[in-house]
């Protein structure tokens, strides 16, 4: 049984950091430094070993080969040449979501941890650059038949697809050498033909060709696709069954050497987004009385709202908090204030609070009414809400 510790609770992890750093600064033996600060010495070694797993874990995410190709090589138009770097909450995020683990029984082998990722958070978050740098790291290490899928055909070449092309001509701009190396043009030297762009054979583990082509969710042509990558923007536009099939079609192949799913969208509408609502139901699990979300939690990183499946293959960020430098609290004002927003307040904590919609406004919001009932008050009017209301039940009993 442990001794009581200066320390604090010693189950705690930022204790034990502080602790463990006291011993290797006090030039002390493990059983001496114990004795003196009267802490079980079995447990003293336990917890040295789980924060040194946890330390090489950490190291692990850090060395994300997915990261490192998108912040030496990919380029977003806005960047004006440079290249991307992910914000430390992203970093994490995306470190954890795009995890190797070994295969059992194959030596040297690796697969994705997770087979499904979401992504999702409050507008103006860098969602669709995100999928964008994504698919271009995917691009270059494991290859493959790629997809870039949005409600309608214009939506899946404008967000993903066209990010990537522009990308590419930033990078032919700053780094012709690695953009000779990263992908085949076409005869006028242009990236993409006729909706596909082709990426060049350099040792990635799918077998290739290396293409990124753009679909709607309604497409009925791609039964028996070979797909290692396939990028859904907006899952909840996606409602028709068409739309549904496809999900289903596009799944991950476990033949190939890498084959995944990656979603980047705000919340939806109740009743109407029902394959997101069911990936959200059933991986974040909500409380029906309250939303509270209680989906199962990765170690490590409690502190961000990211949510594993109960079989382990999928993983769901799902964030109401704006994060970004940008997101201050006067820009977030205008946005509520915004002249497209007003009377739909529901709508506006949809897009930036990422929360679920009805699509339904109140006739009269509340505080129309508390600010009526206020001015009556001072006017010294009697508030006769009360008995209105009532009046009105019994109407509608009546009716009944």
């Amino acid at each position: 049984m442990s001794k009581p510790s200066p320390f604090g609770d010693p189950s705690t992890h930022r204790n034990w950091k502080t602790i463990l750093a006291d011993h290797e600064s006090s030039g002390l033996s493990v059983k001496k430094f114990c004795e003196q600060n009267d802490i079980n010495l079995g447990y003293f070694y336990e917890r040295r070993a789980a924060h040194k797993k946890s330390a090489n874990r950490k190291s692990t995410r850090e060395s994300c080969d997915i990261i490192r190709i998108i912040e030496e090589e990919y380029r977003p138009r806005s960047f004006g040449g440079k290249t991307l770097k992910f914000l430390p909450h992203q970093r994490r995020i995306a470190n954890e979501m795009f995890r190797l683990e070994d295969v059992p029984g194959k030596p040297g082998q690796q697969r994705f941890k997770y087979t499904t990722m979401v992504w999702s958070c409050p507008k103006k978050s860098g969602k669709t650059e995100i999928a964008g740098a994504v698919t271009y790291a995917f691009a270059r290490l494991f290859g493959g038949e790629m997809y870039s899928i949005a409600n309608d055909l214009e939506g899946a070449k404008n967000r993903m697809f066209d990010r990537v092309e522009q990308s590419l001509i930033m990078l032919r701009e700053h780094d012709r050498e690695r953009f000779d190396q990263v992908v085949l043009t076409n005869s006028r030297g242009g990236v993409a033909t006729r909706g596909q762009i082709e990426f060049a054979d350099d040792n990635q583990r799918n077998h290739g060709p290396h293409t990124l082509r753009y679909i709607a969710s309604d497409y009925a042509g791609e039964a028996g696709a070979m797909n290692s990558l396939v990028v859904f923007d907006e899952l909840w536009a996606v409602s028709s069954e068409r739309g549904e099939r496809l999900w289903t079609e596009m799944q991950p192949i476990p033949n190939l050497a890498a084959s995944i799913r990656f979603v980047t969208t705000y919340a939806g509408f109740y009743g109407e987004s029902g394959l997101l609502w069911r990936l959200y139901e059933n991986v974040v699990k909500p409380d029906p009385h309250t939303n509270e979300e209680h989906g199962r939690r990765i170690e490590g990183l409690e502190d961000l709202p990211i949510y594993l499946s109960d079989d382990g293959a999928t993983i769901v960020y799902w964030d109401h908090e704006a994060r970004m430098p940008w997101h201050t609290e006067e820009a977030l004002g205008r946005a509520q204030t915004d002249p497209s927003m007003i009377g739909r307040e529901s709508e506006y904590r949809r897009l930036w609070h990422n929360e679920w919609s009805s699509g339904v406004e109140a006739f009269i919001e509340m505080g129309v009414v508390d600010r009526a009932i206020a001015r009556g008050e001072m006017a010294g009017l009697e508030n006769n809400l009360s008995q209105i209301m009532r009046g009105v039940e019994a109407g509608a009993g009546a009716l009944v």
